[in-house]
């Protein structure tokens, strides 16, 4: 049985190897899209590869530039022949929950655009029904949090805004400046419709479901890679 380690980054690298020269490229955030990222560069420098890339998150883009990625700005971007991201959690028909690390918004955004959205983890990602192990990320406008918590309670969640890790004080804040929050449901019978009653709130910009987005998923397992 291969290290965890080893199989994340073997998911990650095959991800990259589908990467193809004159392509625009959106590149994830996480532990196993990090090991894509590297690879990619390694791509770069090694085979000449032409690519232009968008990143979610200013990790990633300290990443790429480091290994010398060509980067545009995410607005500047109108289409992406692929994008290779991670997730939190994965359901049997690649429905996704993502938002960990805090970037789902510009994350969501990045998927809507590209033609082929592939994601890549660990098999501990996978699930038979989102919000078994995490909560929904949320990222709300500061000065909707009272309203949008109101609301979000009222679908059944019990939510609380994401507060920094020892040795940070005050909320977590995302890149865009917004407060990131956690909304508890427990199993989620219907992602679908839980989805389509999110996208309703006001002041609620984004959040982590990921319905019907994803074309691919390769799973790093205990015994090789899985894809589905």
């Amino acid at each position: 049985m291969a290290d965890l380690n080893e199989l994340k980054k073997a998911a990650g690298v095959r991800a990259a190897n589908m990467i193809e020269s004159g392509m625009t490229v959106g590149l994830g955030t996480g532990s196993t899209a990090a090991y894509m990222v590297e690879r990619l560069g390694e791509r770069i420098q090694t085979e000449g590869l032409k690519v232009t890339a968008v990143s979610t998150s200013w990790s990633t883009t300290l990443q790429c530039r480091k290994l010398g990625i060509p980067l545009i700005d995410l607005g500047e971007a109108t289409h992406l022949d692929i994008a290779i991201d991670g997730a939190d959690e994965i359901d049997p028909a690649k429905n996704l929950i993502k938002g960990r690390g805090a970037a789902h918004l510009l994350e969501k955004i990045v998927a809507s655009m590209a033609e082929n959205y592939i994601i890549i983890a660990d098999s501990g990602k996978k699930v038979q029904t989102l919000g078994e192990k995490f909560a929904v990320p949320l990222e709300i406008l500061p000065n909707a949090i009272g309203s949008v918590t109101y609301k979000v309670t009222k679908l059944g969640a019990t939510l609380a805004v994401r507060m920094g890790a020892p040795g940070k004080d005050g909320p977590v804040i995302s890149d865009s400046g917004n407060l990131i929050a956690d909304a508890k449901f427990g199993p989620i019978a219907d992602p679908a419709k839980l989805d389509f009653e999110l996208n309703k709130i006001p002041g609620l910009l984004g959040h982590g479901l990921f319905i019907g987005m994803a074309n691919k998923v390769i799973l790093a397992a205990p015994n090789g890679l899985e894809e589905f």
